[in-house]
């Protein structure tokens, strides 16, 4: 894609409300009951939630600072081994997360001692990517956005962009293969209820058809729905944290794992990965003093579930 076309989408990406500031567009599911209508396309995108949870008293995989003022990055990052564009991996791998992730599993393989074990088996599941599946939505309970002008908000009508994970996603295919036709069509498609439950010892996501009795209730959109602008997905979901400053706000025994210059395919492959891995458990393991990161998903609900999906052609 060249740099004229690249611009043209982007701002085709934008409302069209004379670029006045736009809020509410990205959807966070609410406990409970969460009633939806999917619109067109998903977006396949692999992430790394990186940020501290205080609800689990978990330090994450980088320091609290490195989310807060000028500069911030955020809590939830794109998989910098994941082509957004293709919606494939990508043959250069540069992420820095999935790089831990690599060491983790090596080291694990070297018959390391109690106290390595547990902190290369909690860094294994907090850098694991996630795949989380980007969807426009018309969301049922409030289905506007906030435009701001000249200090005033006025609400409209709009789509929200909603992070679906493998779970509710397995749930909306199996929904399709039973109905036998794309739920998300204009004239026959059908609205859906999410249902989060934060009650048990994990956060879990599932989803269902509407229903009217026993039968689907049909759900056609109105004409100011069909008016509507579909966001595009990847200019609104594609930004790239850059490898650099990722690896500048890990915690310091994290960034020391990192600056030990393995790659993925030195931790597979090389002759020499006993004697580096051996270094990584002897020189940054005992360092770490804070409770084990152990870290599944976001308290912002980018992450919905965690285990690859392959989306259908």
């Amino acid at each position: 894609m060249g740099i004229l076309d690249k611009i043209a989408r982007v701002q085709a990406a934008r409302p069209n409300n004379n670029n006045n500031k736009v809020t509410g567009i990205y959807y966070s599911w609410k406990e409970g009951v969460n009633r939806i209508r999917l619109a067109g396309d998903f977006l396949e995108v692999r992430t790394h939630f990186i940020a501290p949870s205080p609800k689990r008293k978990d330090r994450g995989l980088c320091f609290s600072a490195a989310f807060q003022g000028e500069g911030k990055i955020s809590q939830v990052v794109n998989c910098l081994n994941w082509d957004v564009e293709s919606e494939h991996g990508k043959s250069e791998k540069t992420c820095p997360i999935c790089k831990l992730n690599a060491v983790a599993r090596a080291a694990l393989t070297e018959a390391p001692g109690d106290d390595e074990k547990k902190f290369f088996e909690d860094l294994k599941g907090s850098t694991r990517p996630q795949t989380v599946y980007k969807w426009n939505i018309i969301d049922r309970d409030d289905p506007y956005v906030t435009v701001s002008e000249n200090g005033k908000d006025t609400q409209i009508l709009g789509y929200k962009i909603a992070s679906v994970g493998r779970e509710a996603f397995d749930d909306i295919c199996g929904i399709m293969t039973q109905v036998g036709y794309d739920i998300t069509d204009p004239d026959k498609g059908i609205d859906i209820e999410v249902i989060k439950d934060s009650k048990g010892a994990r956060t879990t996501y599932s989803a269902r058809a509407v229903l009217s009795g026993v039968s689907l209730k049909v759900t056609p959109m109105t004409e100011e729905e069909r008016k509507l602008e579909l966001h595009d997905l990847k200019v609104r979901c594609g930004k790239q944290t850059p490898a650099e400053k990722i690896v500048e706000s890990l915690h310091d025994d994290l960034r020391d794992i990192i600056n030990l210059n393995l790659t993925e395919s030195d931790s597979d492959d090389s002759d020499d990965e006993g004697e580096a891995l051996n270094k990584a458990i002897e020189e940054v393991a005992p360092v770490k003093k804070a409770k084990p990161t152990k870290v599944v998903g976001g308290d912002d609900d980018d992450i919905m579930g965690g285990a690859d999906v392959k989306k259908n052609s």
